[in-house]
């Protein structure tokens, strides 16, 4: 290892240690001494705050999605190719995968597909009709971490195209 990199892990070591010792000493300093009861937090047991899967049900409903990428396809570009666009191929970074589509026009009937590359087959499928005001969103968990996906738009109006994902 060079002379280089171990100063600079030796200072972000040391940085880290500094953070952490002070985090939470420099709240305790700061915060005032207080014995009231209000602001004592009990830790209620795992019977008490219901059964697993409810806990399990509110992680899932409370995970939040992550855009990837996004792009612009413009209606021009749609009907040149066949009415079609595929993205090129990329890594989600979650279990779940997701596409998202904002249509700009009046309508137009779009169909969005989620394909895993590796697996070679459709994980995601919707069509609708879009309004200005609506979108397209499809989700998979049908892919093993480090697959290639692929999201395609068919259609032939102007959208915005998004990849998203969710632990």
């Amino acid at each position: 290892m060079s002379t280089h990199r171990r100063t600079g892990l030796a200072v972000a070591a040391v940085m880290c240690g500094a953070a952490v010792a002070a985090g939470p000493a420099a709240e305790a300093i700061a915060a005032p001494a207080s014995t009231s009861v209000s602001n004592v937090v009990t830790p209620q047991p795992l019977s008490a705050q219901g059964s697993a899967d409810t806990a399990k049900g509110a992680a899932t409903v409370q995970a939040a999605a992550h855009r990837q990428w996004r792009s612009w396809i413009s209606g021009d570009y749609l009907n040149r190719h066949g009415k079609k666009w595929v993205s090129q191929p990329y890594k989600a970074k979650g279990k779940w995968a997701g596409a998202f589509v904002r249509c700009y026009n009046e309508r137009a009937q779009m169909r969005v597909r989620i394909l895993n590359v590796d697996a070679g087959r459709y994980i995601a499928d919707k069509k609708k009709v879009c309004n200005p005001d609506a979108s397209i969103k499809v989700w998979s968990n049908k892919f093993q971490r480090g697959d290639k996906l692929k999201i395609i738009l068919m259609g032939n109006q102007g959208s915005y195209v998004s990849a998203y994902y969710k632990n």
